[in-house]
């Protein structure tokens, strides 16, 4: 059973920046073999892992099932799981356990690839002009590569205006800022099992730095201090 109170694609830059969160993929197995209780090594489940993984490495390793297409989250860049009633081998748990970490690894390198590639595009001490250059063609890579990594299956385009974010945030753009300026730029032109083509990818990434220049309009409600 998915917990829907939370979901992947809703995770900041803060909660899953390498930076922050330090982890080792080589010693990641053993980590989770140890800290895993009796009852759970008899019968792994993914609800179970959830917990297990955030409370040990963080609230990002909750992101370690969102599969490609229709798994437990659809949309997601995970292969190495799908979900409950195709990964979990029923009286073999140690293989159940080896999916589950091998989730919980390729997501943590997928984020960190994530992060070399925003540092490939930096907007810290550039001019207006020179942002919107380099902020243009950083998503129109970044676009390019969810697609890749999703196989644009469906609602690839969740993780795709998340990613834009992260960037974002990575270079100091606050997210409630960053989350209106992606919103506006996609316009829900993006589409479930349809890579974007060429001249789509370049129109959001031309909007998404035009903005970055200039007031932009907002459809998000402005967040009150209580």
């Amino acid at each position: 059973m998915v917990d829907w109170s939370f979901v992947p694609w809703d995770l900041s830059w803060d909660d899953v920046d390498p930076r922050r969160h330090p982890f080792d993929t080589e010693t990641a197995p053993d980590i989770v073999r140890s800290l895993a209780p009796a009852v759970w090594k008899r019968d792994p489940h993914p609800d179970s892992f959830d917990e297990l993984a955030a409370g040990r490495f963080g609230l990002w390793a909750r992101g370690w099932r969102w599969s490609l297409d229709e798994g437990d989250y659809g949309g997601g860049p995970i292969s190495a799981w799908c979900c409950e009633s195709h990964s979990v081998s029923h009286g073999r748990p140690e293989e159940t356990v080896q999916a589950m970490i091998a989730g919980l690894v390729e997501w943590r390198l997928w984020i960190e690839d994530l992060a070399a590639r925003f540092e490939r595009f930096p907007l810290d001490g550039l001019a207006d002009g020179g942002k919107v250059e380099v902020w243009e063609r950083g998503a129109a890579h970044l676009i390019h590569q969810v697609m890749v990594r999703t196989e644009a299956g469906d609602a690839w385009y969740n993780h795709c205006a998340q990613v834009l974010r992260w960037y974002l945030a990575r270079w100091g753009v606050t997210e409630y800022r960053a989350e209106a300026l992606v919103e506006q730029a996609i316009g829900g032109r993006f589409q479930s099992w349809i890579a974007a083509d060429q001249t789509l990818v370049d129109d959001v990434a031309r909007r998404l730095a035009d903005s970055l220049d200039g007031p932009f309009e907002c459809s998000l409600a402005e967040p009150v201090d209580v």
